[in-house]
């Protein structure tokens, strides 16, 4: 049994006025009267050997990278980023040239740094890291440049001496690999916030991604952003939004091992754990999937927590299709909730000669505030084809869509040493109470 992840992405897209296919030359709007003189700034810190660079990259289309890029007089330039440990602590060289072109400063790198590993796939395209930039504009420290060919957004600010020693021993790697591991070690993260609320974070390591998730008058709230790796935290491509507050980025405490959030002047511990914060009934097609999914016991799995009374009607109906003219097979069941609808739909999916099938029992919904649900039956509709097999297999499996129209339920977390299931028990009898997957066993 694998632990399923879900994540949901929430995201903005902006439009321009006109579009452009994304194979042509990113148009670079010349923003700053006198590029020459920011081309000529730039140019002098490097003779004045302030030539090494925090870097923060965002693709036009991709996630968000940090970068460590160091630039040398004799235009080579020594990058590392935060793909892997490894490229966190093993930096590339390559060279980089400087110039100037019409009204804009350009600095361009070669092949052979990191930006080559940065891309993205669209179909059938791979779009890499843009590794021509012009200059946008300097402030203080920091210059922006923007991708001559994508858009892509590149800031550079000063590394600090302290900086410098920890990007030169690898910290990045180090701090990457930490946090990893720290992300691993549970399943699912909250903190409390200073104004009371319980968030849920999920990582998505894999993605780059995190979700964090709260309830709000019942509802639940889930905003998600993309991040990149720092020397002990992570930052947001666009901060996150928990309640009034936005956070911009979590930091990690390499000596205590505890992630934490910076509340003002207060730091709150992430807390991991195996189970969401947030109850189940309110996760469910708010951060999990809609549905939870039932396996044959006797075909699939025995999941644990199954009452005797629930696998006792499961082999009566497993009984009952099998010896029916029909000779089917009971494969799963799944429960596929839809909240803005109130409808629940109990799905049995069975196999007839080698075909599965699908039949689908309506069920309308109420629940209360703690979660407890009553589930009324409706019409099946014929010209359904879901329906039209449901009515065809009524008979043999109204054992189990009986237990549903006829119990209270509530919804709830249970723990497994291979992940974490659904669990629904009744409210009407203590004997009578099942586990399922979380998500749909037979649609991906």
């Amino acid at each position: 049994m694998k632990n399923i992840w879900i994540i949901i992405f929430l995201g903005s897209l902006l439009f321009s006025s006109c579009k452009k296919d994304s194979k042509d030359a990113y148009e670079v709007e010349k923003v700053f009267p006198n590029s020459e003189e920011v081309f000529n700034d730039f140019k002098k810190a490097i003779v004045n050997g302030q030539s090494v660079w925090k870097g923060t990259l965002k693709p036009k289309s991709g996630k968000v990278y940090s970068l460590y890029i160091n630039l040398t007089a004799k235009g080579v330039v020594s990058m590392m980023a935060d793909l892997s440990p490894e490229s966190g602590s093993v930096p590339k060289t390559a060279k980089f040239f400087l110039r100037s072109e019409k009204t804009n400063a350009v600095i361009s790198f070669s092949e052979g740094t990191y930006l080559d590993s940065i891309y993205v796939k669209k179909g059938r395209d791979v779009i890499a890291a843009d590794t021509s930039y012009s200059f946008s504009y300097k402030k203080g420290d920091t210059i922006m440049l923007v991708g001559n060919r994508y858009g892509d957004e590149l800031k550079l600010s000063t590394a600090n001496v302290q900086e410098r020693n920890d990007f030169n021993a690898g910290e990045l790697g180090k701090s990457l690999q930490s946090v990893s591991q720290f992300f691993y070690n549970k399943p699912f993260y909250s903190v409390i916030t200073a104004s009371g609320y319980a968030v849920q974070f999920a990582v998505n390591q894999v993605n780059r991604s995190v979700i964090a998730s709260y309830v709000d008058k019942n509802q639940v709230q889930s905003t998600s952003a993309d991040f990149a790796y720092g020397i002990n935290k992570i930052q947001f491509k666009k901060p996150i939004r928990l309640g009034n507050k936005w956070v911009y980025e979590l930091f990690f405490d390499p000596l205590k091992k505890v992630f934490y959030l910076e509340d003002g002047a207060e730091r709150i511990s992430f807390t991991g754990s195996n189970m969401p914060v947030i109850p189940l009934h309110l996760f469910m097609g708010n951060g999990f999937p809609s549905e939870l999914s039932i396996p044959s016991p006797f075909y699939i799995t025995q999941l644990p927590g199954w009452s005797e009374s629930y696998y006792y009607a499961w082999a009566i109906a497993t009984s009952e299709l099998n010896y029916s003219p029909y000779q089917g097979f009971l494969l799963v069941t799944d429960f596929d909730f839809s909240d803005k609808n109130k409808v629940m739909n109990f799905n049995i999916y069975f196999d007839i000669s080698g075909t599965l099938y699908k039949g689908t029992f309506p069920f309308s919904y109420t629940k209360t505030t703690d979660g407890t649900y009553k589930f009324k039956m409706l019409p099946l509709d014929l010209q359904n084809p879901a329906h039209a097999n449901a009515d065809v297999i009524k008979t043999y499996v109204e054992i189990l869509v009986r237990i549903v129209e006829n119990h209270r339920f509530k919804l709830d977390y249970y723990d497994t040493p291979n992940g974490l299931l659904g669990q629904f028990i009744s409210q009407d009898d203590p004997d009578m109470y099942f586990t399922g997957v979380i998500g749909s066993m037979v649609n991906p």
